[in-house]
């Protein structure tokens, strides 16, 4: 095939502010110390380090007629990901995502707008899913029209012996539940700490990752500065981040950190590597993009 792997985007344009201050209502005028326009998303910032490390990613997204919408294609093009199956709306507006960092955290407004237009209809008239034998399902909470839709079409896909990774990123309303149908049908499932947590309803993080392993046959989490855990096999083992990795890093923004170790740790993965290799990528991948505004500017380059 002539992809190695498939994507739904949950695509925008991401504005990005860097600040020691936190927003204060009642017109309260304070200075932020950098910002940067970025191509956004979690999709986005997943595909574009899967190319930089030398894969290739069928990306389904839809943006709007406007200036917004001609950045995200331009950059696109100059990150050198693939834009076939890019969609444009003559309706919506290109979604925005607003990020506020304050330190290591970070707050986050979204304008859904284009985003509103990918649904399932959408999904299989693409064809995007057959272009690869692999499918990573990203914003699972955020990308509504498309919940019962995975979890229809995830067996299908099983059948047809694609595989399946996913990053659900976090849930708006609350309704964790929603994904524990899907699970069955997923090879590598990558939450972070709290997602973990919710979604299997337990209190630590060994806990959870044990019960999700039970129903998932790799459950990697995402421990932010503590690395990551992986269990398989009923087994766990955690992985800190380097020294190497860490000695001197001056953080300047956390966007997109855990979706740039998806995609390390599912680059290794499909090129069969040992896990250990998988997630030594990973934490490269999520690490580097620690240095930068944004999800993309940062990213590991081999």
């Amino acid at each position: 095939m002539k992809y190695d792997l498939a994507l739904v985007a949950d695509l925008c344009i991401d504005l990005l502010f860097a600040a020691k201050v936190k927003p204060v209502y009642g017109q309260v005028e304070q200075f932020m110390d950098d910002y940067r326009i970025e191509l956004g998303g979690s999709a986005s910032i997943f595909a574009s380090q899967f190319t930089k490390l030398g894969g290739k990613a069928a990306f389904l997204g839809v943006y709007g007629n406007d200036g917004f919408g001609d950045f995200l294609r331009n950059r696109m093009k100059e990150l050198n990901m693939d834009d076939l199956f890019l969609i444009q709306s003559e309706v919506d507006q290109t979604a925005v995502g607003l990020g506020l960092g304050y330190y290591d955290d970070r707050a986050m407004l979204t304008y859904k707008g284009s985003m509103e237009n990918i649904n399932s209809k959408l999904v299989e008239s693409s064809a995007v899913l057959h272009a690869a034998s692999h499918v990573h399902i990203n914003s699972y909470y955020l990308l509504e029209h498309l919940q019962e839709y995975w979890i229809e079409k995830a067996p299908v896909l099983q059948r047809q012996r694609k595989t399946i990774s996913l990053d659900t990123n976090w849930s708006l309303n609350g309704d964790w539940e929603k994904v524990h149908d899907l699970l069955p049908y997923v090879d590598v499932f990558l939450p972070n700490e709290e997602e973990a947590k919710l979604i299997s309803k337990r209190d630590s993080i060994d806990e959870a990752g044990r019960m999700l392993n039970e129903i998932c046959p790799i459950v990697v989490i995402k421990r932010g500065a503590d690395g990551a855990s992986v269990f398989q096999d009923g087994a766990v083992t955690h992985f800190p981040i380097p020294q190497t990795l860490i000695k001197g890093l001056i953080i300047k923004d956390t966007t997109g950190a855990g979706d740039n170790f998806c995609s390390g740790f599912i680059f290794n993965w499909l090129k069969k590597e040992p896990i250990e290799n998988c997630v030594e990528l990973g934490l490269k991948c999520g690490t580097s993009s620690l240095k930068e505004i944004g999800g993309i500017k940062g990213q590991f380059v081999p």
